[in-house]
C-alpha cells in the first residue's frame, strides 16, 4: 500500500533526476583458451543452478514459469541441490586459475566461495530453521506481492497457480521445522512466539481483502474489465479454499508444537553443533573467519572509539549535561520529532532529493533505476524498514521502506544517516549499479554477500560527512549514534550467542551507547537473537571499505581520485571482503586509473 500518493508522485520523479547516468561497462580482457570457456559454461550452470533454488528473484525478472512457484526446500530438493554443488565444485577444480583471463579468474573465485558456503549450509541442515525474527518462509508471500506487478492474463493466472502452490510450500517448512524439533535444533522460544503473532495476523485477514489478492485487484485495463473480474474470482476462490486452511494448519502447529518445545536459551552456540555454526554464520554474513572473540574484542574497541566523537558532538552542540541526558534530550524534544506520518514521509525524501544533487562529486557512475519511498505494507510491520530492491524490466523502483508506526519514539536526528545508508549512496545505488551491469555475469548482478552490501551502506553513511550532509552536531551525533548501533552489534551478537550474555546485558549495552529509543532497542536485540551473525557484517564491511581507502589514498598520494575509487569498489558487483581487498590492490598497482 502506498500511502500519500499525491506527495510520492512528486519525490520519485525528483528522485530520479541526478540519477539518470547509466553504469559504464568494466573492461575485460579477451576470454578465448579453453579454460575461459569451460569456466564460461560453469558460470551460465551455476547460474541456471542458483535460478532454479530462487524463483521469487527469478519471477521479477520475467521468468512466468518462476512466477508460479515457491521456493522449494523438501529433502528430496536440498538432497539433490548439494549432488548438483558438488559437481560444479568438482568441475571448477578442475580449471586452473591460472590458465584463466582475470575476469573470468574472478568468476571462479567467486563460484568458489558461493559454492563452499552454499555446502556448508547443507551440512549443518540449515533447512530446519526457516525464519528469523520477523521474516522467513511466512512472510515470503508478502514479498513476492511486494516485487511483483502483473500485465497480462497468463500473468495473472501463473500467480493463481502460485497462490494453489501455497500450502505445499508452508508444508514443506513445516517438516524442515519437525525435524528441527526433533534433533532440537530449533530458534528460541521468544522469537518462535514472535513469528507466530505474524502467522496468526496473516490468518486473521478476511479473505476478500487477503494481500495476496492485490496484484489481481490491480490488474491494468489492458485487460478487458471482464476478465479481470473473473481472475479476482478466482483467486479469492483459492485464498478461501486452500490458503486460509494452510494458515490456519500452520497457526496451530507453531501454537501446538513449535513454540511450546522451542528452547528458552537465546544463544544459538547452545543448540547441537552450535558454536561450529555461529562460527559458520560468521564467515558468511560477515566475510572474514575471525573468531567470537576477536569480534567481540574489536567492538568493544569500536565503541569507545565511537563514544570519544559523541562527547565532541555533545560539546559541540552547548548542551549542558551529561550523556545520558543528551540522549533524554534527543529523545523526547518536539524539534526532533516528525509531526505526522507525511512530515516523516517528506523528511525522509527531502535527504534522498538533496544527497542526489552532490553525487556527481562523488561517482562516475549512476544508476537508471529510480528511486522512491513507501510506507511498509501492514503485513510486514514485524520486519524492519530497510530497502527493497527495484527491477527495470518489471517497472519497479528501488524503494525505501519507512515505518511510521511509533513516530514518539523515532528521533529524526538520526534519519539523514538512515536514508543515506537504505537509498543513495547505500543500497539504492551500489544494488541498481551491479543490476544495470550488463557486463557481468548475471550472479554477480545479483549476489548480495552480506559484509559487502551492509558494509557499503555503513561507509556512505560516513561518506555523508565528507559530502557536508550532517548540518548541526545533532545530525552528526544521529549519525555516530547509528555507527554506535552497529558497532554494539559486534559486542552484543557474540556476547549473547557464545558468550553467555543474557538479553538484559545487550538491552544495556545499546541502552548505555546510543541514542535509541527503548523500543527499538528490545526490537534489535530480539533481532539479533533470532538472526545470528547477519548484524556482523556492517562494521566489519566497513572498516575494510575504508581501511582500502586509507591505503590507496597513501599509495597514489596526488593520483588518487575519490570517484575512481568508488568506481572500482562497486564495478564487479559485490565480493567477498578479501577478494575485494585483492581487487582494489590490483587497482593501486594500475595506478588508481
Amino acid at each position: 500500500m502506498i500511502r500519500y500518493s499525491a506527495t510520492l508522485t512528486l519525490a520519485a520523479l525528483l528522485l530520479t533526476g541526478g540519477i539518470a547516468q547509466a553504469a559504464a561497462p568494466t573492461s575485460s580482457a579477451v576470454c578465448a583458451s579453453q579454460s575461459d570457456t569451460a569456466m564460461t559454461a560453469l558460470v551460465a550452470d551455476f547460474e541456471a543452478l542458483s535460478a532454479s533454488r530462487d524463483p521469487l528473484r527469478e519471477s521479477s525478472n520475467g521468468n512466468m514459469a518462476a512466477l508460479a512457484q515457491w521456493p522449494d526446500d523438501s529433502t528430496a530438493a536440498l538432497s539433490a541441490y548439494g549432488k548438483a554443488l558438488n559437481s560444479q565444485m568438482a568441475r571448477l577444480k578442475a580449471i586452473a586459475p591460472a590458465s584463466l583471463c582475470p575476469d573470468q579468474a574472478l568468476n571462479q573465485a567467486l563460484i568458489r566461495d558461493r559454492l563452499e558456503l552454499e555446502l556448508d549450509g547443507l551440512r549443518f541442515d540449515e533447512a530446519r530453521l526457516p525464519f528469523n525474527t520477523g521474516d522467513g518462509f511466512y512472510t515470503t508471500p508478502d514479498y513476492a506481492v511486494a516485487g511483483v506487478v502483473l500485465r497480462t492474463e497468463p500473468e495473472a493466472r501463473a500467480w493463481i497457480a502460485k497462490l494453489k502452490a501455497l500450502p505445499a510450500f508452508y508444508a514443506t517448512e513445516t517438516e524442515n521445522m519437525k525435524r528441527g524439533i526433533t534433533t532440537g535444533f530449533m530458534r528460541p522460544k521468544l522469537v518462535a512466539s514472535k513469528a507466530l503473532v505474524v502467522m496468526e495476523r496473516h490468518a486473521a485477514q478476511p479473505v476478500a481483502d487477503h494481500s495476496l489478492l492485490s496484484p489481481l485487484k490491480n490488474l491494468p485495463d489492458s485487460i478487458p474489465a471482464d476478465v479481470r473480474t473473473k481472475l479476482v474470482a478466482e483467486g479469492t476462490a483459492v485464498i478461501a479454499s486452500q490458503v486460509r486452511p494452510a494458515e490456519d494448519t500452520l497457526v496451530t502447529f507453531f501454537k501446538n508444537d513449535y513454540v511450546p518445545k522451542a528452547p528458552d536459551s537465546i544463544a544459538i552456540g547452545d543448540l547441537p553443533d552450535g558454536k561450529a555454526y555461529y562460527q559458520y554464520l560468521i564467515h558468511r554474513n560477515a566475510s572474514t573467519d575471525m573468531t567470537p572473540e576477536a569480534i567481540h574484542e574489536l567492538g568493544l574497541s569500536e565503541v569507545k572509539r565511537i563514544r570519544g566523537e559523541m562527547d565532541a558532538d555533545i560539546k559541540a552542540s552547548g548542551f549542558k549535561g551529561t550523556f545520558a541526558e543528551f540522549q533524554t534530550f534527543l529523545l523526547t524534544d518536539p524539534q526532533f520529532r516528525a509531526r505526522d506520518p507525511e512530515d516523516y514521509y517528506n523528511k525522509v525524501s527531502g535527504v534522498l532529493i538533496r544527497v542526489q544533487g552532490l553525487l556527481p562529486l562523488y561517482f562516475h557512475n549512476l544508476p537508471r533505476l529510480p528511486l522512491t519511498v513507501h510506507e511498509v505494507d501492514p503485513q510486514l510491520k514485524s520486519s524492519s524498514s530497510g530497502y527493497n530492491p527495484g527491477s527495470l524490466t518489471q517497472g519497479v523502483p528501488g524503494t525505501v521502506i519507512i515505518n511510521t508506526d511509533h513516530l514518539d519514539q523515532s528521533p529524526t536526528s538520526g534519519l539523514t544517516a538512515w536514508a543515506m545508508h537504505e537509498g543513495v549512496p547505500g543500497h539504492h545505488l551500489q544494488i541498481a549499479l551491479a543490476q544495470e551491469n550488463d557486463s557481468l555475469p548475471k550472479f554477480r548482478r545479483r549476489d548480495d554477500i552480506n559484509a559487502f552490501v551492509e558494509g557499503w551502506a555503513l561507509y556512505s553513511e560516513h561518506l555523508g560527512v565528507e559530502m557536508g550532509m550532517y548540518r548541526t552536531p545533532y545530525e552528526d551525533f544521529g549519525r555516530l549514534s547509528l555507527e554506535m548501533w552497529r558497532a554494539c552489534r559486534l559486542v552484543i551478537d557474540t556476547g549473547m550467542h557464545v558468550k553467555g550474555w543474557s538479553r538484559d546485558q545487550a538491552v544495556a549495552c545499546l541502552r548505555d551507547n546510543t541514542g535509541m529509543s527503548d523500543r527499538s532497542i528490545q526490537n534489535e536485540v530480539d533481532r539479533y537473537i533470532g538472526w545470528p551473525g547477519q548484524a556482523l557484517g556492517y562494521k566489519i564491511g566497513e572498516i575494510r571499505i575504508r581501511q582500502l581507502r586509507a591505503r590507496a589514498e597513501a599509495a597514489l598520494g596526488p593520483k588518487f581520485d575519490l570517484r575512481n575509487f568508488h568506481d572500482e569498489i562497486l564495478k564487479n558487483g559485490p565480493l567477498p571482503l578479501d577478494i575485494l581487498s585483492q581487487q582494489v590492490d590490483d587497482w593501486i598497482k594500475r595506478g588508481g586509473s
